[in-house]
């Protein structure tokens, strides 16, 4: 009999190890291109735009989702797209505020540190998982 507190449904997902540096990159990489994509075709933002906003929800970005990884909350839950709007939007913000220092930072934290998670993560309270499919 179910009371209506039971904990939110643990994703399958749950006992991969957070994704890899190199991984997280090569998403930050495909978003890139695609984005670079755009100042020679620029009808692409509108797909990428509308791609990223439904990805959104999932807790990922095109980039993300391309490469198998996934945002997730302390308790295993995918982000939603609100918070994963935030946690985006945050990290392009701190990126830019500190003229592209954030980015050095953020890799130094995805390397050395014992919890490979960025300053946006940390902020957001998310941990990048990878997913692999199938």
């Amino acid at each position: 009999m179910s009371d209506g507190l039971e904990p939110p449904r643990r994703e399958p997902y749950l006992d991969e190890d957070a994704a890899t540096p190199m991984r997280r990159m090569a998403a930050r990489l495909v978003d890139v291109a695609i984005l670079a994509l755009s100042y020679f075709y620029w009808y692409i933002v509108f797909a990428y735009a509308a791609w990223w906003l439904i990805v959104l929800a999932r807790g990922q970005t095109p980039g993300k989702q391309v490469l198998g990884l996934v945002a997730v909350k302390s308790d295993g839950t995918r982000f939603g797209w609100g918070r994963m709007f935030v946690r985006e939007v945050f990290k392009e913000i701190y990126w830019s505020v500190t003229f592209g220092l954030g980015v050095i930072v953020d890799i130094i934290l995805l390397v050395l540190s014992d919890q490979p998670r960025t300053v946006a993560d940390r902020v957001a309270g998310s941990t990048i998982v990878y997913v692999p499919s199938g």
